[in-house]
């Protein structure tokens, strides 16, 4: 099965505007962050994510990123 890489399904991104203060005051630039590092990355093009290295298919049942 081919599965596109895209930030709304990566086990490791969630949306920027579910973040802490004040970082979520850039979901309108960067809506989505990545955390899959200690120190979460709003990213400015979520076309990083198609080649991703640490991408991973989030599962239906897992909810996103926390």
């Amino acid at each position: 099965m081919d599965v596109k890489r895209t930030a709304a399904n990566c086990k490791w991104a969630r949306p920027t505007l579910f973040q802490a203060g004040p970082t979520w005051l850039e979901a309108w630039e960067r809506p989505w962050t990545c955390e899959r590092d200690a120190e979460p990355r709003p990213l400015e093009s979520t076309e990083v994510c198609v080649d991703c290295p640490r991408w991973e298919l989030r599962q239906p049942s897992e909810p996103p990123a926390n």
